[in-house]
């Protein structure tokens, strides 16, 4: 396979991200497609290529290899079922699905057809995180103990109420749409076996469904306990994962940008996140800000830019059997584990988690 063809389904800020990401790595762009056609149009006319009102019309048309999902969250299976059905491979932006079923199908589908799926679990495909899970397989810290992770921020309320991510109807709230923590922890660690999970909104009460405080206690099968802090409603930010072993922790830093692993015989070293000074820096500078959401025009931070160039690659290398990508890895496990802390927080119990 030479130039991979690639189409895309939501042309909102990500899509645009993945559109740039994908064809900056060589893969040819065929065609776009959203239910805001101007949206579509405009990004159509900048990269070069053809905007579709129809995403059948577009796949039959264009007859792409892989179809890039962009859309509202709630919304993913539909068009990944469109897209495998019409011999694609796919690519779905986090989270993978609002519901493990819905997951399951999409896996059951692609098994059918014999077409990957890749998530974008974009912080996986950093050389640092691929650092830490080969230090993890590879025993550096011997029996793991005890793992966190959070992310803990200040995010004044949006100016529009009626913006998209601010429904949970369409994002599955903010345990699914800012998945990224717990996959890695899922990924790193294996699968959980049991989560008690509590939120609330303290600081946000324009968008009272829309919870600014999230805590997970986890109990993963491998015995190791964890736990996951997250929201909006913290002046002290915090963003990072910290694993403890007998023989040593492992701590990434996302607001330093780097990896630290530090022994019990007090040796220690230290990596960062990217290969590159540049996306390092730019992810350091990003911490010092006070962080929002990003709008449709706005210009997309370079750590950010960079880390889509990096899975994009990963999965086009996958595409053409050069590489294996983590991003094709354990897709549904955290979405599972999301599941049940949803349910946790409204039964007000331990929850095991069902991955089948």
């Amino acid at each position: 396979m030479n130039s991979i063809k690639v189409a895309l389904i939501g042309c909102g800020f990500f899509g645009q991200q993945l559109a740039y990401g994908f064809q900056k790595n060589g893969a040819e762009l065929v065609g776009v497609q959203d239910i805001h056609h101007q949206q579509a149009v405009d990004l159509a006319t900048s990269l070069n290529t053809v905007a579709y009102l129809d995403v059948a019309d577009m796949l039959q048309q264009t007859k792409p290899d892989l179809v890039l999902i962009a859309t509202y969250n709630y919304a993913h299976r539909q068009v990944a079922e469109q897209a495998l059905q019409a011999g694609c491979a796919v690519f779905i932006e986090t989270p993978f699905a609002t519901e493990a079923e819905d997951c399951h199908q999409i896996l059951t589908l692609a098994a059918q057809t014999d077409k990957p799926v890749f998530i974008g679990h974009v912080l996986r495909a950093l050389p640092g995180l691929l650092k830490a899970k080969q230090l993890i397989e590879q025993q550096a810290l011997g029996k793991i103990t005890v793992a966190r992770a959070n992310r803990q921020r200040w995010i004044d309320s949006a100016r529009d109420k009626n913006w998209w991510k601010n429904d949970i109807k369409l994002t599955g709230g903010k345990l699914l749409h800012e998945i990224h923590e717990l996959d890695l922890l899922c990924w790193l660690l294996g699968e959980v076996d049991s989560v008690y999970a509590q939120s609330t909104n303290r600081a946000h009460s324009d968008t009272p469904d829309n919870h600014d405080i999230i805590q997970l206690l986890l109990q993963f099968k491998s015995g190791v306990f964890g736990s996951l802090e997250m929201g909006t409603a913290y002046r002290l930010h915090e963003w990072g994962i910290s694993i403890h072993g007998e023989l040593g922790s492992l701590v990434v830093n996302f607001f330093t940008s780097t990896l630290t692993l530090s022994f019990a015989d007090g040796r220690r070293q230290q990596f960062n996140l990217y290969d590159e000074f540049e996306a390092d820096l730019s992810l350091r500078e990003n911490g010092k800000s006070t962080q929002k959401y990003n709008q449709i025009n706005e210009l997309c931070p370079f750590w950010l830019s960079r880390a889509v160039e990096i899975e994009a690659l990963s999965v086009l290398q996958h595409l053409q059997g050069q590489q294996h990508s983590v991003l094709h890895d354990s897709p549904a496990r955290a979405v599972c584990v999301a599941v049940a802390a949803k349910r946790s927080i409204q039964e007000k119990v331990l929850i095991k988690v069902q991955y089948d």
